[in-house]
């Protein structure tokens, strides 16, 4: 995609010869097949890197045949979504017909038996995967960046990260952090790969260790009674570090675009925070869950959307995430007492969803796992 704003003065156009033709035609096909998505990338649904020069492929397409012969195969591959920066804003992009992002899976972690259990709302197939002790936390990311969540969890008990990546079904552990620690994940140096991270409430320090060059970064950023809630606010492609601070209703947030702190103070005292894209406009929303009701912030911080989505009860676990692969985030929670999930669709239609997957005790870990 070309994109052009300036306006040329009238000029001499020469015939194009030798090398500068080869280049120019060169630039002509490249230019028709990065239209039409023939170029390799993570295919929209397996996440696997394959294909030709970036383009997200549809689940059933063929992701490593030549573009230059004949046939194409059936479906062509096309571009799901994209993000572009067009000055200093991020746009998000997605071509005519095309296949939108998957819709994230529903998930549990049992601690009585360490296992995970995911169901994949498309096919309705389902996996399990015994992966972590009942102490452990579980965590979620793709810290191998193949587009795929991994099984993760973080052993308080000796600071130990146990991780089983989707990639190559390996596994390997990770000690970092300290005793009292709240892990904090989230890709941090915008490389598409989930970095360790922890927040430490007894002196609000920040630690990251960097998935992009393996180096540590420490930043003191918070209070004891803060809640870590790392997104991307500015849409710069890279988490931020931010908290959420109950004494004063408010989400304090260190940019990583301009390093500048940005304070948005909205909610009650004893509010959850649920930030998140309910927009799908690329950048996270400031928002909270007060009691059944959920208080989302726009992203000029100048009005609230309040919604309840349910009719839930206020002891519900928001698990708010895709759920129905249309670029936005949904409303939805898990009730411990059925093992049920309440999701409300965003979008025109405003449908309620529910579905059946997990027992009390279960801690619900909803994302794009892709099994």
């Amino acid at each position: 995609m070309f994109l052009s704003t300036s306006t040329y003065p009238e000029k001499r156009i020469r015939p194009l010869c030798g090398a500068a033709a080869l280049v120019f035609a060169m630039l002509i096909v490249g230019g028709i097949f990065a239209r039409n998505g023939w170029f390799p990338a993570t295919d929209a649904l397996s996440g696997k890197r394959t294909g030709w020069f970036g383009k997200a492929l549809p689940k059933n397409a063929s992701s490593s045949w030549n573009p230059f012969a004949a046939p194409l195969p059936t479906p062509t591959p096309q571009l799901s979504k994209e993000n572009i920066y067009a000055g200093s804003r991020l746009l998000a992009v997605v071509d005519a017909n095309a296949n939108e992002t998957p819709p994230a899976d529903l998930a549990v972690w049992r601690p009585s038996s360490g296992t995970w259990y995911v169901y994949n709302l498309v096919t309705s197939a389902w996996t399990s995967y015994a992966w972590g002790n009942s102490t452990d936390t579980p965590v979620q990311g793709d810290f191998d960046g193949d587009g795929k969540t991994d099984f993760a969890v973080f052993r308080p008990s000796t600071n130990v990260w146990w991780i089983a990546t989707s990639g190559n079904s390996s596994y390997y552990n990770v000690t970092f952090g300290a005793s009292g620690d709240t892990p904090a994940v989230a890709d941090f140096d915008g490389d598409g790969r989930t970095d360790v991270a922890v927040f430490r409430p007894s002196t609000g320090v920040w630690y990251i260790s960097r998935s992009s060059d393996s180096g540590t970064t420490t930043v003191t950023y918070g209070v004891s009674s803060d809640i870590p809630t790392p997104r991307d606010y500015d849409g710069d492609g890279r988490a931020d570090i931010s908290v959420w601070r109950p004494s004063t209703t408010s989400f304090y947030t260190l940019r990583s675009s301009d390093t500048t702190t940005q304070k948005v103070t909205f909610g009650n005292d004893g509010d959850t925070p649920v930030s998140a894209d309910f927009d799908g406009d690329g950048k996270a929303n400031y928002a909270v869950r007060h009691n059944a009701g959920w208080i989302i912030m726009n992203d000029s911080w100048t009005s609230t959307t309040t919604t309840t989505p349910t009719g839930d009860a206020a002891t519900d676990i928001p698990v708010a995430n895709d759920f129905d692969g249309d670029g936005n985030v949904d409303i939805a929670v898990w009730r411990d007492s059925n093992g049920h999930w309440y999701i409300r669709k965003s979008g025109s239609s405003n449908a309620l969803r529910e579905e059946a997957w997990g027992t009390s005790g279960d801690k619900p870990v909803p994302a794009l796992w892709r099994r």
